[in-house]
């Protein structure tokens, strides 16, 4: 997938994205709070190419506003993710070494995928029920300060996984049956 913006050294805190790829060259940081705006679009992409690490300090949040039940966030990263402590985070983390949540880091609408390595948790909650109490789009908007609202995450199918280029989805799946 091409990308519509490269964001290299650009810090994700503070910043209010609308669809689309974005890349990073290297690492990508999150401080604060990322808001993922859909525009009304149930369609809506939002895909994180990055290079080699993602980071995301205490207390970060990613927001998720205006989608759909189609909205999906994916994060492909380059070699490992780390998930500050207390962070909220929305999207599937597809990392090609290990991933680690730190501790009451929470994944609300979405999945932690290490290709090559470990998810390391620590008093954590992942949850891809975008749908139930508590998710996305079930009418509550009172994730912390997060105010998640609208955007369920869908199941990271092949498609997706493919049109990331990811490389040895095959040998991931032999090794998960």
């Amino acid at each position: 997938m091409p990308s519509t913006g490269n964001l290299t050294g650009t810090d994700l805190g503070g910043l209010t994205l609308t669809p689309g790829i974005y890349s990073f060259d290297t690492a990508a940081q999150l401080t604060g709070t990322l808001t993922l705006n859909a525009m009304h679009d149930a369609n809506a992409l939002f895909v994180f190419k990055i290079g080699s690490a993602l980071t995301t300090a205490s207390s970060a949040q990613v927001n998720v506003i205006d989608g759909g039940t189609n909205t999906g966030v994916y994060w492909r990263v380059g070699t490992s993710a780390t998930l500050g402590t207390d962070t909220l985070f929305a999207g599937n983390i597809i990392a090609d070494q290990s991933i680690t949540l730190n501790t009451t880091a929470k994944i609300l609408c979405g999945r932690a995928l290490a290709l090559n390595g470990a998810v390391t948790l620590d008093t954590n909650a992942i949850s891809n029920d975008c749908f139930g109490d508590g998710a996305i789009g079930s009418g509550r908007t009172d994730y912390g300060s997060g105010g998640f609202s609208g955007a369920p995450v869908p199941e990271p199918g092949t498609w997706a996984l493919m049109g990331l280029g990811l490389a040895g989805l095959g040998a991931m799946s032999r090794r998960a049956r």
